[in-house]
């Protein structure tokens, strides 16, 4: 602000700014490299934080918000005609079955409404669905590898026990992860469902979407979906929880936060550092300004002036590459105002960050007296102790360069380090929470498991005769390499919940075997004292606060429902029994086995899950000769340990990949610092070598004495992070082995291969850096760098 009489030198100190800036190349290029590094981190993190968050919402905007299950067709009529629904989609999934090709049909029934709700799972993406009873509407997965690549129009042959011969195709199919499980989703017609020998005429599903959905809470539609259930008579209805957990969740800035702290200690030290070298090389140049009226206010907005022009380009420049980045990784991601919003943030911190890391060089070059400046000579720092006799060889001299300032050696040391303390951190979790130890814990017998597997409710199967038989076991038992065949769940599909909420999930049956487990893995109550007490997984107390210890509420396993009350709640990492690689049907409830009798007096026996006991050397063999003894049945599926590391290898490359290129990312501001230290010494120091190489030193020892000061800062940064990082890594080690493992404590193992690599490249880089400056030292002659002028 110019006050009323006072002369406007705004014109001078912005052309002096400019020419400032044209004299510094060099500082000019690190800084914005340093505020572009910083911009795109925080941007890219925030805009991958807002895509997830969009592309959650994507998946459920316009779906369904409640499903009715076990309804007939006049019922799903009723629920079409009701003002409150916007759409209904009638569903009715026949079953699987194995065809004698190899593969596993999946048959369906859907109508159009149906298609559109459920567009993120299966997809028509050509042709119509099918209307008569010879036609059928089918994936191009099963079209290119079974059809023989027919076409819309064309015939294809099925040849399942249900469904065979020649059947129309009238549309195109999209079904997610159709090749992995090598499942082929086929629709059908009504017409084929009403005469397919299994229909039930009660065994359609209603998926219903509400008009107004965003103007409605979770509650009221609940309410009222109770409130038609009741009036109609139909026997259950379930929320989507999906839907409302991303329709209402907030973006999550809480990483984003971490990362943009972690960028702004990194970017503070680094842009200190190189404004600060910046004003000590120019110092005589500001005592000049002085000299000649200048004054300590105008010598700040010349510096700060700089300084916002150089963040204004690194923010602009790491903007745009953290937006294009989050984009072309998730464009379906993409929402206009949280993008905007999330370059807003980006800004506010950059911005941050440079004007804090410009206070201090700023008051240096402010609080400069015309005299100290002229008398002040970069290259010529005191060296806070001195010692009186020191021998002279390449080595002491390289440690006297290095403790001449040190607060550059401070700075140094920090920014190089920052990124090897995130490294050794992340390296060291990676280790402890490893693939193969998280799989084990789903596998504590073998590494084989045979389970049900069928989308027909269990209890119908297991009243049908159940497939995890005698017969079956002495199958298993003949395969060679198989040593022994455990029981490991006897289990149901239970639906349960209160007035107020309701949910779903596998009922394992409480027995002798599995009693001490269970027990050891009781957080709250007490194990059931009768056979109408059950346990609950407590993640479903953390969400239904009234699902409680001692509360009553309903349970079905099947058709048949039962007043309940929970006596215990239970931790479920302590019980992980799910099978496939996201452990779905992990247990939820525990009740007792005479529940399960009293419910199902027709089922011989509960089995669920068998686990198979080899000898790890035969495990190919193994794995062949089970795939070959369940070929033939399609309820039964097989479960291996390999799936379940394969699973954990990606989750661990996607979290803690991330993580350590992270850490990589807040080396490069170290390395910014230190290449903008070592091509500042080489400037500032070219009269004092050449003094010294006119007394006598060579270019080898001048080499060596470069050499001597960049592994000084190596170690430093090395020793920092080790000192800093190891206690924190062990901390948090321990921390995750505890949630991890279900409080047991993994002993911590140090990363040795990640951490021998930094210290590779750190000390390497150390290395060229300071041969490259010897040599380019090399090249000019004495009388050259004699000439030179600070």
């Amino acid at each position: 602000m110019t006050w009323p009489f006072e002369n406007d030198t705004g014109a001078i100190v912005k052309k002096l700014a400019k020419r400032s800036l044209a004299s510094e190349k060099r500082r000019n290029l690190m800084v914005v490299i340093a505020v572009a590094l910083a911009a795109f981190l925080i941007s890219f993190a925030a805009i991958l934080s807002v895509s997830v968050a969009q592309i959650q919402r994507n998946q459920v905007a316009d779906t369904y918000e409640a499903v009715f299950t076990s309804v007939d067709a006049s019922d799903v009529a009723a629920l079409k005609a009701l003002p409150e629904f916007a759409r209904v989609g009638e569903y009715y999934l026949l079953g699987q079955e194995h065809s004698e090709q190899g593969y596993n049909a999946s048959y369906v029934y859907c109508d159009s409404d149906m298609i559109h709700i459920a567009r993120s799972q299966m997809e028509l993406v050509k042709g119509e669905l099918p209307e008569r009873e010879n036609e059928v509407a089918v994936s191009e997965y099963f079209l290119s590898t079974y059809g023989l690549g027919a076409k819309i129009g064309e015939t294809v042959r099925l040849d399942t026990e249900s469904f065979q011969g020649g059947y129309t195709v009238t549309g195109i199919l999209s079904n997610v992860g159709e090749k992995e499980g090598n499942t082929c989703a086929i629709a059908v017609s009504k017409t084929a469902l009403t005469r397919w020998a299994g229909f039930d005429p009660a065994g359609y599903r209603a998926y219903v979407h509400f008009q107004n959905d965003r103007q409605l809470s979770q509650e009221v539609m609940t309410a009222y979906c109770q409130e038609i259930a009741a009036r109609y008579g139909l026997p259950h209805v379930g929320m989507n929880n999906s839907y409302f957990a991303y329709t209402s969740k907030s973006i999550d800035f809480a990483t984003t936060g971490g990362i943009a702290a972690l960028v702004l200690i990194g970017g503070y030290v680094v842009i200190q550092s190189i404004f600060r070298i910046s004003i000590q090389d120019k110092i005589q140049s500001y005592g000049q300004l002085r000299t000649i009226g200048a004054t300590p206010k105008q010598i700040r907005r010349i510096v700060k002036r700089e300084s916002r022009r150089l963040g204004g380009i690194g923010i602009s420049l790491g903007v745009l590459l953290g937006v294009l980045g989050g984009f072309l990784l998730f464009p379906k991601g993409f929402h206009g105002a949280y993008y905007g919003l999330a370059v807003l943030l980006t800004v506010l911190v950059c911005w941050f960050m440079v004007s804090v890391s410009i206070h201090k060089p700023v008051k240096i070059a402010a609080g400069i007296s015309p005299l100290e400046a002229v008398r002040f000579s970069v290259g010529q720092e005191r060296i806070r102790s001195r010692k009186k006799r020191i021998r002279l060889n390449p080595v002491s001299m390289g440690l006297a360069n290095f403790q001449r300032d040190r607060k550059k050696a401070v700075s140094i040391a920090a920014s190089l380090s920052l990124g090897g303390i995130l490294l050794l951190i992340v390296s060291s979790v990676v280790l402890t929470r490893s693939p193969e130890q998280a799989a084990r814990l789903f596998f504590p017998d073998g590494d084989y498991k045979i389970y049900l597997s069928s989308e027909q409710p269990e209890e119908e199967i297991m009243a049908a005769g159940n497939p995890l038989n005698d017969g079956l076991r002495q199958e298993i038992l003949s395969v060679d390499g198989v040593t022994d065949v455990l029981v490991t769940r006897q289990s149901l599909h239970a639906k349960f919940g209160t007035s107020a909420s309701t949910e779903a999930g596998m009922c394992d049956a409480l027995t002798g075997a599995n009693r001490p487990d269970v027990e050891a893995a009781l957080v709250s109550g007490a194990m059931p004292a009768d056979a109408h007490s059950v346990l609950l997984s407590a993640s479903y107390q953390k969400h239904h606060s009234e699902m409680d210890v001692g509360a009553a509420m309903e349970l079905s396993l099947g058709r048949e429902t039962v007043t309940v009350t929970i006596s215990g709640l239970f931790d479920p990492l302590r019980v992980a029994n799910g099978h496939g690689a996201l452990a779905m049907d992990s247990v939820a409830l525990f009740a007792p086995e005479a529940l399960f009798r009293e419910l199902h007096p027709e089922i011989e026996r509960f089995d669920y899950s068998w686990s198979v006991v080899s000898n790890p050397k035969k495990a190919e063999c193994v794995e062949s000769g089970l795939e070959e003894v369940l070929s033939s049945r399609s309820n039964l599926g097989l479960d291996t340990i390999g799936v379940h590391i394969a699973y954990e290898k990606m989750q661990s490359g996607l979290i803690f990949g991330g993580l350590r290129a992270l850490s990589w990312l807040i080396f490069l501001f170290g390395v910014v610092n230190l290449i903008n230290t070592t091509l500042s010494n080489q400037m500032s120091r070219r009269r004092e070598n050449s003094v010294l190489r006119s007394v006598g030193l060579t270019g080898k020892q001048l080499c060596r004495m470069n050499i001597c000061e960049g592994l000084c800062y190596g170690f430093s940064a090395a020793l920092a992070a080790l000192l800093v990082g190891l206690p924190i890594a062990v901390v948090v080690c321990r921390e995750v082995s505890k949630r991890s493992f279900a409080g047991e404590i993994v002993p911590y193992q140090f990363p040795a291969l990640e951490m021998g690599l930094f210290l590779l490249v750190l000390f390497g880089l150390e290395f060229l850096l300071s041969a490259w400056t010897a040599s380019r030292q090399r090249k000019q002659s004495l009388v050259e760098q004699m000439r030179a002028v600070e």
